[in-house]
């Protein structure tokens, strides 16, 4: 008896796999590798047959489960040579199949009916999982989600008229135009400091453009990708110019303020006990709290990237009265950042970076763009290698067109946010190009 029943449990089992095989296709065929690879809060992803180098499928949890519970028990029960094994459950977890790009609703799934149900046959109901990218996702909203810095002048900060304005604001817009062929479809969510990576983690946002510095630890520990450097930073210190400071050498005994949570704070204790400056360190848990203490006086001086102290300055109602001391203490190489989980849109995102600043060195910019006329050899050049590649991104062949038309070309967007011909009156330059002087440059795109 338990013999006949094992022969039809496991051929019921086939039966299962059988069926949704005939709708799932060769290439769910095979699923290995499972794991949450962003923590317990992360999604399930396999690695399956169709998956190519550096990709996997999202499935849903309880494969991850299940096969971490298959792991343990196994290793706990191994029958014993020569035994007979145990009936194969009639109840079969059924394969997970990778969501189509048009991403349909799931699939219900169900195993036909056992012979009879005397022989302890279950039916099974599979759901398949639909697992849209982000790109799919922000075409289906309508609008990239961009994560942007609450207040900081040149950067991202609101208008009087409630827009949004800055060099990492207008990296968003050329996002969207990529992605849309408009540069006019993102929403701005802005964020502390405290709280950028848990809302990227979150997708509160789809990226976060908001001069945050790029690190080892925030992509191999953080599950973070950068896409590139838009802004070639280092950190320094701002004083009240009636102290009469010429040096951070100058700091000893001096009330010195700093962000909490940030590289900037340890930046700094490392820079104080390396020189020898015994300062008295205060820390605040927002900027907004540090630059109320600062103007009130309990700072006599506070550090952050220059980018922020020159922001900083253009904003104060009397910016001569503010120096910025010469020493920078740190590199920080400032960027857009997205999650590492989907690879493509974070090649869409590390291409727009890299294509803004491609077409500053060509000479394409906004006018020839969005002209109806004819583009230099280079420019054209530039335009048709980016577009060929851009459509196995799902992007139009002229999205790199459309981003210049929409935002201008690095060297625009510098100048208009934080160049001289802003508030902010900033040189290039380590943000030139590599040919101006500056170390500014992108790989090619043809």
């Amino acid at each position: 008896m338990l013999r006949r029943r094992a022969t039809v449990a496991a051929a019921q089992a086939a039966m299962v796999l059988a069926f949704l095989s005939g709708i799932a296709g060769p290439a769910s065929a095979g699923y290995r590798l499972c794991a949450l690879r962003d923590g317990p809060q992360g999604p399930c992803t396999c690695k399956s047959d169709g998956d190519g180098a550096g990709n996997f499928t999202v499935v849903p949890k309880s494969r991850c489960r299940a096969a971490d519970a298959a792991q343990k028990k196994d290793a706990a029960a191994a029958p014993a040579e020569g035994t007979q094994p145990q009936a194969a459950s009639s109840t079969a977890q059924a394969p997970a199949v990778p969501a189509p790009a048009a991403d349909p609703p799931p699939t219900q799934v169900t195993e036909p009916a056992p012979a009879s149900a005397a022989e302890g046959a279950s039916i099974v109901t599979a759901a398949l999982p639909s697992a849209a990218s982000k790109l799919d996702e922000v075409r289906s909203r309508g609008k990239v989600l961009c994560g942007v810095n609450t207040g900081l002048l040149g950067f991202a900060a609101q208008t009087g008229a409630g827009s949004w304005a800055g060099l990492d604001v207008e990296f968003c817009h050329a996002l969207a135009a990529a992605v849309f062929g408009d540069a006019s479809k993102v929403d701005f969510v802005p964020l502390e400091t405290n709280e950028r990576f848990d809302a990227l983690k979150s997708q509160k946002v789809d990226i976060l453009s908001r001069n945050t510095t790029w690190t080892m630890s925030r992509e191999v520990e953080m599950g973070l990708r950068f896409a590139g450097i838009l802004y070639f930073d280092g950190q320094g210190f701002m004083t009240g110019s009636e102290r009469g400071l010429v040096s951070a050498h100058q700091l000893s005994g001096l009330k010195v303020c700093v962000e909490s949570g940030t590289t900037t704070e340890k930046n700094m204790a490392y820079y104080f006990k390396a020189q020898g400056i015994d300062a008295q360190v205060q820390a605040f848990p927002t900027r907004d709290d540090m630059l109320k203490a600062y103007g009130s006086g309990a700072c006599d001086a506070y550090s952050g990237d220059r980018s922020a102290l020159f922001s900083d300055r253009a904003s104060f109602s009397e910016p001569e009265k503010h120096d910025i001391l010469p020493e920078v203490i740190s590199k920080e190489p400032l960027g857009p950042a997205v999650l590492k989980s989907d690879e493509e849109w974070t090649e869409i995102v590390r291409w727009t970076l890299a294509g803004l600043v491609n077409a500053e060195e060509v000479g394409l910019d906004k006018a020839a763009a969005s002209g109806a006329g004819s583009l230099s050899d280079d420019a054209q050049r530039l335009v048709d290698g980016a577009g060929a590649s851009g459509e196995k991104l799902r992007l139009k062949r002229t999205w790199l067109r459309d981003v210049v038309a929409g935002v201008g070309n690095y060297g625009e967007m510098f100048e208009a946010n934080v160049g001289k011909g802003s508030s902010l009156g900033m040189d290039r330059g380590l943000n030139a190009l590599w040919k101006r002087g500056g170390i500014l440059s992108a790989p090619p795109m043809w």
